[in-house]
């Protein structure tokens, strides 16, 4: 986070999202990018609370199973691309072929996981990371919300062009936290950083 920004704002990226697909919020946040920085240091971030805490699709995933507990302690939780359960939209047998991938061709199952998610740009991947982002597809497999919340702090916003995760999940998001402000936007699953900075 600047030096500048005292207020505690995190961002709890997606798999395999690094920083510079967000260099604006990267600024504006302590950033976090899951299975890279540890599950035990993102929860400490989620428990200490503060200003604003923004988690895009695996992110939001983790902010909702953690951030109920610790409503109290943030004025607003931002959930991009949010799912209860991953394998509804992303089925086992394709979270399989990409945990193959990692091991076989890295650099090209993670170029086609990019491009699926709308980005563009070639992001600079490290084949150091492989093991640790093979571990997130395992959890991504077993992971499932099974306790929401009625809070009128949570904002849900879903890219209406998405084509990671199906609107039937937002459903169910929405149903589980009652009460929720929910946006749709023009974008895919890589909802553009100028939108989401304006939550911030």
């Amino acid at each position: 986070m600047s030096e500048e920004n005292n207020l505690n704002n995190i961002f709890i990226s997606g798999w395999g999202g690094y920083k510079e697909l967000f260099p604006l919020i990267t600024e504006k946040t302590d950033f976090y990018v899951p299975f890279l920085a540890p599950m035990d240091v993102i929860k400490r971030s989620i428990k200490k609370g503060g200003k604003t805490a923004m988690g895009w699709s695996t992110g939001a995933h983790i902010l909702l199973k953690y951030a109920p507990k610790y409503i109290d302690k943030w004025d607003k939780i931002i959930a991009i691309a949010p799912f209860s359960d991953f394998t509804k939209s992303f089925g086992s047998k394709i979270l399989d072929a990409m945990i193959r991938g990692i091991d076989q061709n890295f650099y090209n199952t993670m170029d086609n996981f990019y491009k699926r998610c709308g980005i563009k740009e070639n992001v600079k991947v490290d084949h150091k990371d492989a093991e640790k982002l093979k571990s997130g597809l395992i959890f991504l497999k077993k992971s499932k919300l099974v306790k929401g919340i009625y809070s009128d702090k949570i904002t849900v916003i879903y890219g209406t062009n998405d084509g990671i995760v199906k609107k039937s999940e937002i459903i169910q998001i929405l149903k589980m936290f009652s009460n929720s402000c929910y946006i749709e936007v023009q974008q895919q699953h890589l909802v553009k950083e100028r939108v989401l900075s304006q939550f911030l």
